[in-house]
């Protein structure tokens, strides 16, 4: 069973507030599959919310759906009688006939009724990507002006929703995974919450790890890199004259370079008295990276003109 499924499950299987079913069940008829004069129908491939919307059709309208499934799996659950359809239209401010489908306000009760709906909603319409490979939650819905009103509704939770155009529909999307959780424990799926907090935090963990040890590996690298340049200026100068031509704090340096060729600039330092800083190190190996370089360009010029 995928994530989706088992936040849907979790969410099913919820106690409900009477003033909140009204809400729930709207949510679930309005983004379904259709809610008009002409059908009233919701396919799903989650038993539980199949039976859900059933049972909610039931509970609230004494009205009884037909459910089937189809080899594929799929749950069909449709109200076919065009007197039903008319009364539940009704019962939610609707006429069946609406040119462009809208939210009706008046279904919310109170403010927990927004929570409903919009559990309602994901149940019919949503899916969450599993935590463990990428965060992204989304309503599709093939009514734009609902996928509008829908938005409206995440952003007053403070939440901001993407909206893009796709071939099912109109989709609102989320691939912030804290905005996500937010989404989870308003609708009531907190078993559904803590894994994915769970989940989350451990990523989090992991990211900071591995940024920690591509941050020292690189350091570790630039020092290795800084270490084999500095031990080949102290070779050029050594081929090419002796450690004579440096000053003696300078010959110090270099002598403690090559009896130890893997230790830090700060290591270095401490190695002096007093101790020098990494800082004041580096200035000295400039020295000598000058030096080298100036023999090198002597050398150099005595090839060319020997060459003359």
């Amino acid at each position: 069973m995928s994530f989706s499924e088992n936040i849907k499950k979790e969410l099913c299987s919820l106690i409900r507030e009477p003033c909140c079913m009204k809400a729930e069940c709207y949510g679930l008829l309005l983004f379904g599959r259709a809610f008009s004069f002409n059908e009233i129908s919701i396919l799903t491939q989650s038993s539980e919310s199949a039976h859900l919307y059933e049972g909610l059709i039931k509970e609230l309208f004494s009205i009884t759906p037909d459910i089937s499934r189809s080899r594929a799996g799929k749950f069909t659950v449709s109200v076919t009688n065009p007197s039903d359809r008319r009364f539940i239209l009704s019962e939610f401010g609707h006429t069946g006939s609406e040119i462009a489908l809208r939210i009706n306000y008046a279904n919310f009760e109170n403010e927990c009724c927004i929570s409903a709906f919009i559990r309602g909603v994901f149940i019919s319409c949503g899916f969450v990507t599993n935590p463990e490979k990428d965060y992204h939650i989304e309503f599709i819905t093939p009514k734009q002006k609902l996928a509008l009103d829908l938005k409206r509704i995440i952003e007053d939770l403070s939440i901001t929703p993407k909206q893009i155009r796709r071939k099912s529909g109109y989709s609102l999307y989320i691939k912030d995974g804290e905005s996500i959780e937010d989404i989870l424990g308003f609708m009531g799926a907190t078993t559904s919450f803590l894994h994915m907090m769970n989940i989350r935090a451990t990523k989090d963990m992991l990211n900071k790890i591995n940024r920690q040890y591509n941050f020292e590996s690189a350091n570790l690298n630039r020092t290795i890199e800084a270490n084999m340049k500095q031990i080949k200026n102290i070779d050029t100068i050594i081929r090419l004259g002796s450690l004579d031509y440096l000053e003696d704090e300078l010959a110090f340096l270099a002598n403690l370079r090559l009896e130890n060729k893997e230790a830090a600039l700060a290591e270095l330092g401490e190695m002096f008295n007093p101790p020098l800083s990494r800082c004041a190190v580096g200035r000295r190996f400039k020295k000598i990276e000058a030096i080298a370089d100036e023999l090198k360009k002597a050398e150099n010029r005595n090839e060319n003109n020997n060459g003359k």
